[in-house]
């Protein structure tokens, strides 16, 4: 641990919720030592089983400069306390997220460092990326779905198959939300035009894309045809953006501005 004099955490644990004393605020050094890893890139999502249920907890890696000054300033909320504020919200408008336990920030002489949010498990859910049955009637669900989420005011931004999770049962699909730091939240329905922007990444393939949005476009009574184009279009220009961005992070210098790997546990 860095020099107590420059090190500090700030830590919250809904008092609401039955976990151990101090949990959260413990979690620096319980983290690598106990749990199953379920994801392991520049995050790590460990899931652990306390008192008869599980816990997901996922650490964030130390930001890229740019960010971690940012974050450090005040001038950005941290991803972990984002996250939990996020699902709050989320919650509160009568949408799915994993229940929000608590949340810890590292800093060290005002920097921050890694930051880490707990959260439940939740079970008997698949990713929408896992689903291989059933596929139209999915499609459909998910677009009546999503107009209803925009419609709410809510958003999210990194709307990728891995961060859609569903449960089918008799026919029908319910819907949550996962990874929810990226996220727009308003008072009045999100745009129209921001709305179809927002399209473009749940259905890696293009047919299925095609229907999801010309299913959504159904529900918000608007042009299929326009939407559908303007959909692809930018799916095809963002997908030309990342080749090229991919390209860029091999420059020499690059790793500069990018998130700090987090390093593998032993």
């Amino acid at each position: 641990m860095p020099h107590a004099q420059h090190y500090t955490r700030e830590v919250y644990q809904d008092p609401g919720i039955r976990l151990p004393e101090n949990f959260i605020g413990q979690l620096p050094e319980y983290f690598p030592k106990h749990g199953r890893i379920i994801h392991n890139a520049r995050n790590q999502i460990r899931v652990y089983e306390l008192e008869g249920k599980e816990i997901n907890i996922k650490k964030f890696c130390i930001p890229p400069i740019i960010n971690r000054i940012l974050y450090s300033l005040g001038w950005r909320t941290p991803k972990a306390k984002t996250t939990f504020l996020n699902a709050q919200e989320i919650l509160k408008r009568g949408f799915q997220t994993p229940r929000p336990f608590g949340y810890i920030i590292e800093r060290t002489a005002g920097l921050i460092n890694f930051s880490y949010f707990a959260s439940e498990q939740v079970q008997g859910v698949a990713t929408l990326r896992q689903n291989h049955t059933h596929i139209e009637p999915m499609i459909d669900a998910l677009a009546e779905y999503t107009a209803r989420l925009h419609q709410a005011g809510l958003m999210h931004r990194d709307y990728t198959p891995g961060n859609i999770l569903y449960q089918e049962q008799d026919g029908k699909f319910d819907f949550m939300l996962v990874d929810i730091n990226r996220f727009r939240i308003q008072q009045t329905p999100i745009g129209l035009w921001r709305s179809i922007s927002n399209l473009m990444q749940p259905f890696e393939n293009d047919e299925h894309l095609k229907m999801f949005v010309k299913a959504y476009a159904k529900y918000r009574k608007i042009n299929q045809t326009l939407a559908t184009c303007h959909v692809l279009f930018l799916r095809h220009t963002r997908n030309a953006y990342n080749s090229v961005k991919r390209t860029l992070k091999k420059l020499p210098g690059a790793y500069i501005l990018l998130n700090k790997p987090l390093g593998k546990e032993d």
